[in-house]
């Protein structure tokens, strides 16, 4: 070879290799091109081994629900319409009992639709579902409910990441079918993991600048792969990462591996490895530039319960004399009521406010989540000595009922001879020739009246029972309530009026009102 030959050739390999160690420390958005990041690594200033044992830092990998999914069998069989179920205490599932399951999760019993759960018995094997099952399943069937969430990992890179380059998110598959959204335990954590429900590559969100890859469902235990590619231009070193999969269908979490320990000395996480990678290429493809191990914990979660009693408090006050004005009417002089008597004393025909008006006071408080209803009910007419009144109006006159007087209940309205407990009508401002015994309500606080005064004095007669009248099939109500209710008020407001032919003598019934709360 002549001299001039060899010189040519020298010069080449020496500015070859000049070439080379000038790379780490050209501008980055040239070094990083994948031609130029290739041929970089032949620096001695920037040797591949010490980019790959830089790796990846402050990575994590988080769970946006961190509960374990829930996989048992069937102890005994459950027929088609049934709604109890109780857990097989061994077998292939990992759920051995009920400490996994919570009122409210969906449980999918083979050949069933899922049912929600309603209750879970005190012997943590048994519970009920809100709605019977529609399909037979028998003893050692699959139950299961998944849990699912998103899994975002992050972290900084050491290396830069190439345009063209990509990230790749390695996560655990089961040993079985993992992309049907159904949780299945297994014996071990190797032969466990996570399921893809369905998953495509649309279901990862990628960093700023990366377009979704290749997603790859995990078989016959290999790990799902999520990639996203670098499509907006080299990324540096330091460089802060956040991956997040399962943007619209969550990842569905593993069931307890079979022999997992939980609820008697302790709870104990099952731990899976989740790996974070940077490639030179597309979808995971090209050289390795350097990748990450972090660990997740799904454990179960923990149920706290607390049992708010149901409340129902009513009370029956009287009302004093002073200047309070009720049912449209001063009640300055006169009857004065207590909560056990309405004492009107000795009276006499024709009608004043101080000697025909009272009143008491009833109040409610209730925590009923349908609220609640108040009754009232007389157990008769008001009788002479208490006689009975047979029937619901006089067999003759205002007060004759056969061998008995009685201060009749109002027959209020014009034209009226029967008096009614359900329909309100006007008595008017003053009572006139309308006799009898009856009532109006009005607001204390709140607005549960089941009518009112109003304008006019709207009154109605107290349910009968000697005359058969149901307080519950008449709808008697003097309040109700769709909801809870704290002090809610209602004034009723009692009016007498007797003719002047009304037989001497002392006249009496009884009022009972009854306070329903419908929990």
């Amino acid at each position: 070879m002549k001299k001039s030959m060899r010189r040519s050739i020298s010069f080449l390999i020496v500015s070859a290799f000049l070439f080379l160690q000038v790379l780490p420390y050209l501008p980055a958005s040239i070094q990083n091109t994948p031609l130029i990041y290739t041929l970089k690594k032949g620096s001695v200033f920037n040797p591949p081994e010490i980019v790959d044992a830089a790796g990846l830092s402050s990575a994590s990998a988080t769970l946006s629900n961190p509960r374990l999914s829930f996989h048992g069998l069937l102890n005994v069989g459950v027929t088609a319409g049934g709604s109890v179920v109780v857990v097989k205490g061994s077998g292939t599932g990992g759920d051995f009992d009920t400490r996994n399951l919570f009122p409210n999760d969906n449980v999918l019993i083979t050949g069933n639709s899922a049912i929600s759960v309603a209750s879970i018995a005190a012997d943590l094997v048994t519970f009920t579902l809100t709605s019977p099952t529609t399909v037979t399943a028998a003893a050692d069937a699959n139950m299961t409910v998944a849990q699912n969430g998103t899994l975002t990992v992050a972290f900084y890179t050491a290396a830069p990441i190439p345009l063209g380059g990509s990230i790749k998110i390695s996560v655990p598959a089961t040993a079985t079918a993992g992309n049907d959204g159904v949780p299945l335990s297994a014996t071990s954590i190797a032969a466990s993991g996570f399921d893809t429900n369905g998953m495509t590559n649309a279901n990862t969100t990628c960093p700023g600048g990366f377009t979704a890859g290749t997603f790859t469902t995990g078989t016959g235990g290999a790990a799902h792969t999520f990639t996203c590619n670098n499509a907006g231009g080299a990324v540096p070193a330091g460089a802060n990462i956040t991956f997040v999969i399962g943007n619209t269908i969550g990842l569905v979490n593993p069931a307890p591996i079979i022999g997992h320990v939980r609820g008697v000395a302790g709870i104990v996480a099952d731990i899976y490895n989740i790996v974070a990678a940077t490639y030179s290429g597309t979808s995971g493809a090209g050289s390795l530039i350097e990748d990450l191990s972090m660990k997740t914990a799904p454990v179960e979660g923990v149920l706290v319960t607390a049992t708010v009693d149901e409340t129902l408090q009513f009370t029956i006050a009287g009302q004093a004399l002073g200047s309070t004005t009720i049912c449209g009417v001063a009640h300055v002089a006169g009857l004065t009521t207590t909560a056990t008597a309405v004492p009107w004393g000795t009276i006499s025909s024709g009608y004043s406010a101080d000697k025909n008006e009272a009143a008491q006071k009833l109040t409610i408080t209730t925590n009923a989540s349908d609220g609640y209803k108040v009754y009232a009910e007389q157990n008769d007419q008001m009788g002479l000595e208490g006689n009975i009144c047979s029937g619901t109006a006089p067999s003759s006159g205002e007060y004759t009922f056969g061998a008995s007087s009685c201060i009749r209940d109002a027959h209020i309205g014009t034209g009226v001879t029967t008096p009614s407990s359900v329909i309100s009508a006007d008595w008017g401002a003053n009572p006139g020739t309308n006799y009898g015994f009856g009532y109006s309500l009005t607001n204390s606080s709140g607005t549960d009246a089941k009518f009112t005064y109003s304008t006019v004095y709207q009154a109605k007669h107290f349910a009968d029972m000697e005359a058969g009248e149901n307080k519950y099939a008449i709808g008697a109500e003097v309040m109700t309530n769709a909801g809870p209710v704290s002090a809610s008020a209602v004034f009723v407001c009692y009016r007498i009026n007797i003719p002047a032919t009304q037989p001497a003598g002392y006249y009496y019934n009884k009022l009972k009102y009854t306070a329903v709360a419908k929990f």
